[in-house]
């Protein structure tokens, strides 16, 4: 009788224990971008981004598959090509690999020559994320749209 008391209550606490409040992640603008090869019409490169995890619970980026606008125009899509782990508690600068299929070669060239012409660009971001952590599986819709300054 003890063992199913002490059985219910174990059980008990870890379902209030597990159902705590979970906070928003901060993400950060990227700090730097390495590029790493470029190989027809890929670019393979690395994004810098700071991110604050102040949950009890750490997680796994395991897929990121966007679409690329600058400036109205798609450029191509980015995907992940490596997993990436956030620990519990933490605020630091995560390095991202990624890489980039462009829609065509030579428009793609042009339309960036032409865009780093101009003093802002605006950069559109389409897609999904997927991340886990533990046994939870999350997509993540992703529609950002920033102005950058390139000079």
């Amino acid at each position: 009788m003890k063992k199913q008391i002490f059985a219910i209550f174990f059980i008990a606490f870890l379902f209030f224990v597990s159902c705590s409040p979970v906070e928003e992640v901060r993400i950060g603008p990227a700090t730097g971008i390495e590029i790493n090869g470029l190989s027809g019409k890929q670019i393979s490169f690395k994004v810098m981004v700071k991110i604050e995890n102040p949950n009890r619970k750490g997680f796994t980026l395991h897929t990121l598959d966007l679409d690329v606008l600058l400036n109205g125009i798609y450029i191509g899509q980015i995907k992940s090509t490596e997993k990436v782990k956030i620990p519990e508690r933490s605020s630091q600068v995560h390095a991202f690999p990624l890489s980039v299929e462009l829609k065509s070669l030579s428009l793609s060239i042009f339309t960036l020559m032409n865009l780093f012409l101009h003093r802002y660009i605006d950069v559109e971001l389409k897609g999904m994320a997927k991340i886990n952590s533990g046994l939870m599986r999350k997509k993540i819709p992703i529609n950002e749209q920033e102005k950058i300054r390139l000079y």
